[in-house]
Formats: structure tokens, sequence, C-alpha cells
């Protein structure tokens, strides 16, 4: 007998024939199956079967199916083990089927054969990883009713469903067959929709010789996170290519597949949940949690459930974009008594390695200080603290008082400040990375840069404009032109925007690979290093060093006046010394490109090979004094991204040892 999952549920004889299952008996076996061979408890099969509609008598329900599911067993395996695979237990039912007997434990063993594959041997991956998806029939358990347990079956099987696709993609583009790879994508965006294998598919396409197709796919990524959020997510202006005439129409197919979106949605434009459940539900997945707090009392009969059922209780494990996250939802034991549950989810994201994210506050309340906070909310703001350099900690933040206090740098390593409406004439916050105009900005910037923070790589993407090579002489160049011809997707994830203008800061990928850039902004302010721009650069250099994220430094900057090189080193208070100090103590890879104006004091303090810079190119209209040898090389604009890449790449595997 094999149980057939991937797709409509059914059971295979021995002989090839294949019988589907429906009603309350696929339920119950969808149960029984996602706990793997594990037992279920009786009130959770009932209330799986029947939701809120559970009858007078569940356990005697239950045992009437579990009677009738026996004696389906008989008949779909009348000469092996039959009904002995459904055990009866003290408090529920076990079924006992193997990895080996059903379609999706089968895929399984082959993905996670494919896995040790991907990298050194990807014509061996292609042919595990392509028979491996051919097993599913459609989506998983399509047209059955599941309960919690099935709920998170399908989920897990979706997930690696997709990373089976983007692995056989990536090889297939590793062994050259990057038509092939874009037509099984489109095929399979067909059926599920995730902008990870839309992003993969913009990359065959354009490795393929089709670059307007890719294009036009990212158009259609960014729509639907526009859709899904009502956003976009920071991402740079779109420069929209002209068209080329007698240009095929192609299969545009992420337009036409139904999208699953992320998060949940909370209703049309003005009917927003403004509140910190109404945040979390946005930022994420459509799973349930998992809670890790102390055993709740048993609920009485007839009592309608708690109110902080779904993302509101004070700590779980959820998932943002795939990606396990501890979250917790303020420390103030009086608003969230279950301070034991907080203690206990911090410690299973410091043992699993999960990123942590802290919601503090509410709109228009101000917490308490913390010289009065009790004894078991200093222990959870000190394990907090502990976290620092183990997991990433994003903090976001309702609260003006939080966000402008300096506490809040030591719960976390990025802060995410909502403020709708700020009043007139009131200062930033100098402590916030992202200041978000609503919860629906502030959910799209955490769960990018929840991305940024746990993928150091994902599927390529070509950049969505091209850099102007030609542009006059003495004429400031827009920076972030720049970095949308040299991103992937011209996507950039600005960091403490409001501060120091003149430096611009921030995350991006390149050819895959997760970057923190660091660059002069000339056309404000002519690109000048002051003070409030150095101390937004050192900071960003401390997040990079934080988290191995290699930098990437453009420079186009004047020289200071009054500061040589010389000069400079002698005094501790000179303009940028304290981002100086920061590459200086930044153990990272850092490529350093010098696009413009770069002599002085200040090509020294952005990032020179003196301050510890793996590599340092120019552009040919560079203007720097570095003398002759200094420079690795003079590279055209237009090879500026793939020159970035590739020297990333390579300073990463020597300082691993590769």
């Amino acid at each position: 007998m094999k149980v057939l999952v991937l797709g409509s549920l059914g059971v295979e004889a021995a002989d090839g024939t294949v019988t589907y299952v429906q009603g309350f008996q696929a339920t119950l076996i969808t149960e029984l199956l996602a706990a793997d061979s594990m037992v279920v408890s009786t009130d959770r099969l009932a209330e799986a079967l029947y939701g809120e509609d559970t009858p007078r008598s569940p356990l005697r329900a239950v045992h009437a199916h579990i009677t009738r599911l026996r004696r389906a067993l008989r008949q779909w395996e009348p000469e092996g083990p039959g009904a002995e695979r459904l055990l009866t237990k003290a408090t529920g039912y076990a079924l006992k089927v193997s990895s080996l007997e059903s379609d999706a434990g089968q895929f399984l063993a082959e993905l996670t054969r494919a896995r040790t594959l991907a990298l050194t041997e990807a014509d061996a991956a292609v042919e595990i990883l392509k028979p491996a998806l051919s097993l599913w029939r459609g989506p998983v358990l399509e047209g059955t009713s599941t309960g919690m347990g099935g709920g998170h079956l399908a989920t897990r099987l979706e997930a690696a469903r997709r990373e089976a696709a983007e692995q056989l993609a990536s090889a297939r583009m590793a062994l050259g067959q990057c038509a092939q790879a874009a037509t099984e994508l489109e095929d399979l965006l067909l059926d599920i929709y995730d902008e990870s294998l839309a992003r993969l598919l913009a990359t065959a396409l354009s490795r393929s010789g089709r670059p307007h197709e890719a294009r036009r796919v990212e158009q259609r990524i960014r729509r639907a996170f526009r859709v899904d959020l009502g956003v976009g997510a920071h991402r740079m202006p779109e420069r929209r290519p002209g068209r080329v005439p007698d240009q095929p129409q192609a299969r545009y197919l992420v337009e036409r597949v139904p999208r699953q979106p992320r998060p949940a949605r909370l209703g049309g434009r003005g009917q927003q949940d403004s509140s910190s459940p109404g945040l979390l539900k946005l930022m994420v997945d459509r799973e349930s949690p998992a809670r890790l707090g102390s055993t709740p009392p048993p609920r009485v009969p007839g009592t309608p459930a708690p109110a902080h059922r779904g993302p509101t209780a004070s700590a779980g494990v959820y998932r943002v974009g795939g990606f396990p996250v501890a979250v917790v939802r303020d420390v103030n034991p009086e608003r969230f008594p279950d301070g034991q549950g907080v203690l206990r989810t911090l410690e299973y994201a410091r043992k699993a390695c999960l990123p942590v994210v802290l919601l503090v506050g509410e709109p228009g309340r101000h917490p308490e200080a913390v010289s009065q906070a009790p004894t078991h909310q200093v222990t959870i703001l000190r394990s907090l603290v502990q976290l620092r350099g183990v997991v990433p900690r994003v903090v976001i933040s309702f609260d003006d008082g939080v966000a402008s206090s300096p506490g809040i740098a030591a719960l976390g390593d990025v802060c995410i400040v909502v403020r709708p409406d700020p009043p007139a004439g009131t200062g930033r916050y100098p402590m916030a990375e992202i200041e978000a105009r609503s919860v629906v900005e502030a959910a799209a910037s955490g769960r990018e840069l929840l991305d940024y923070l746990t993928r150091h790589c994902a599927p390529a993407a070509p950049p969505w404009t091209e850099i102007e090579p030609f542009a006059p002489q003495g004429v400031p160049l827009g920076t972030r032109d720049v970095i949308a011809g040299i991103a992937d997707s011209g996507g950039f994830l600005e960091l403490t925007a409001e501060q120091g203008p003149t430096l611009l800061t921030g995350l991006a990928r390149i050819e895959g690979k997760r970057v923190g850039i660091i660059a002069n902004n000339p056309v404000v302010g002519d690109g000048v290093l002051t003070p409030q721009a150095a101390s937004k650069g050192a900071r960003m250099v401390d997040l990079c060093a934080l988290w191995n994220i290699p930098l990437l430094v453009l420079v186009d900057t004047p020289q200071i006046p009054g500061t040589g090189v010389s000069g400079a080193r002698s005094l501790p208070e000179a303009a940028g010394s304290e981002l100086l100090r920061a590459f200086l103590g930044a153990q990272v890879p850092r490529v350093t490109v010098l696009v413009g104006r770069a002599t002085g004091w200040s090509r020294l303090v952005m990032g020179a090979r003196e301050t510890g810079a793996d590599a340092v190119y120019a552009w040919p209209r560079a203007q720097t004094d570095v003398a002759d040898g200094g420079l690795d090389g003079i590279i055209a604009p237009q090879a500026t991204r793939a020159v970035v890449s590739t020297l990333l790449g390579a300073c990463r595997d020597h300082r691993l040892g590769a």
C-alpha cells in the first residue's frame, strides 16, 4: 500500500489501482499522517473532523470513524498489515506508515539527496530532481478538508516543492540549460506562485537571450507585491524601458497565476488594523504559530475562546517568507503575563539560531519606564540583550518614548518605528533605521529586512536599469541610479534614510548575494561627509560586521578643507573619524569603487586599501590621488555589477579558507 498526498488524497494498492479518499475519512487520514506515526489525541481528531460543530459525544463519533477506516485498510491491503497499521492508545490513535510508503516521503528523500549535489554535481542533481518533481499531481491534499496537522503538512510539502524547483532551475542554469529552466519554471508557476521562483524565471529568461521578457516578469513581481501588501517594498523607482518593435510576445505566466499572498490582508483601504496584532498578521505567513508558553488552563465547555487567539499572544515561532522567526510581543507582564513563554521562546531562538522580532507598544500608549520594571521583566530584557551577535534582533515600535530611548539599541540590531502622522516640527528618531508611515509599510520593511538577515543567497535577477555610461565631467551622478544599475531588480532597502542624507546606506543583492552598500550621495549637499553622515555610515558598517554581510563602498565626495591625509591622522575628532574606526575594525569582505571624486582624507575614510579594503577599482571618470599601483584596475560603469559580484564571492571564499 502506498499513500498519495501530492495531489488528491489517494491510496495505491499493490496491483497499481488507486482509490481516492474524500470526506471525513480523508480528514482523518490526513491528521494521522501529519503526526508521522505519533499518537494523535482524540480531542484533536474531533476538532479536525467537526471544527466548532463538535457532536454531543465526540469520543464516540471519532471511534466510529476509526472503525470505518480500519475496515477500509483491510480492503486496500488484504494481504498486508491492513487494519493493524491503525493503533489505539490511551490518549488517541496512531497510523503506522513509513516514509517509503507515501509519495511525500519518497519526494522528501530525493530532495535530501539532491541538496548535497546541487552545488558540486549539477547534472546528477537534475537527474534526481526532475523525476522527483514529476510525483506531484497538483496541490497537496487537493480537495481535502484539513485540520491543524494537515495544514502544517501541506505547508511543509509546498515549501519543499518550491525548494526542489529552485534547485532544479539553478542546476540547469549552471549547466547552461537556461531556456529549458525557463520553460519548466513557467509551467510550475501555473500551479503555484512564489516570488523566488518568479525572480529565478526572470534570471533564466535574461540568460537565455530574452531580456525584455525578464523585465516584464520583474514588473509583474512588483505588481503582485503591491497587490498583496498595498505598497512597494522600499524598491528603487522604476525606469521603464521603451517598447522594442517586433518583439515576440512571450508567456508572462506570473501575471496569470492566482497569487497566494504571503501575509494575511486586513480589508480594504482605510480598514487596516493599526495595532501590533494587525501588523503581525500582515508580516507573518498564513499558518498557525508554534507556542512555547506555559500550558493554558483547561477551557470550560460553553465559554468563548480567548480573545488573543491567532498572532496576538505574547510569544511564538512564526514563519516569515517561509523562514521560522521567533516573535515576542511587548515585554510588559501586565499586558501579557506569560513571561515564562517569552523566556522559553527566546531560549529556543538562541538554540535554533532563529531571528527574533520584538513588537513594542501600541499606538498612543507609552510603556512604563524600565527603572520601574519588575524582576521578571528585567529577566526578559537581559535575555534580549544577551542575544546580541547570536541571532538577528529586529525591533518594531509604535511608541515615541521607546523609539527615542537609548535603551532600544540594546534590544535590537535594527529598529523600525511606526509613526503615521508625525507632529509638525518634531525631529527624526536617531535610533531608528526605518521609519514607516503605516503598519503595511512596516510589515513590508520587516519582511524584506528579515530576508536579508536570514538568506545569504537568493535567486539572481537582472538589474532594473542600466548605468548611464556617459555623463559630463563635473556633473554628479545620481547614486540611487547607480545602485539601481548594480543591484538585483534595482532593489535597495535603505536604512536611516533621513539621517545624514549626503550618505546612502542600505542592503541589496548582487547576483543573488546579499551586500551592504555605503555610497556618497553627491546630489544632496555635494556628498560632503558630515559628522552625521559619518555616524550613519559607522552604524551600517557595524551592522554588516555583526552579521558577516559583505560591503560595497561607492566613493564620490569632495575633499574636506583643512584635512590632508598626513595631517588628519593626528586629529582624533577629525571629520569622518567614527566611520574610519568602524572600517578598521570590520572583518568582512569589502570592495571599494571610486565613481567620482576621491582624494585625500575623504578617500581614506571611505574605505581605501589602507583601511582594509580587499579590492579598489575606479571608473574612467574618477578623480583620485591614488598612487600608481594603488588601484586593482579601471572598470567601465556597465561592468561594475559583474566585477563586484565576482570579487565579493572571491573575498568571502578566501576569508573562509576555501
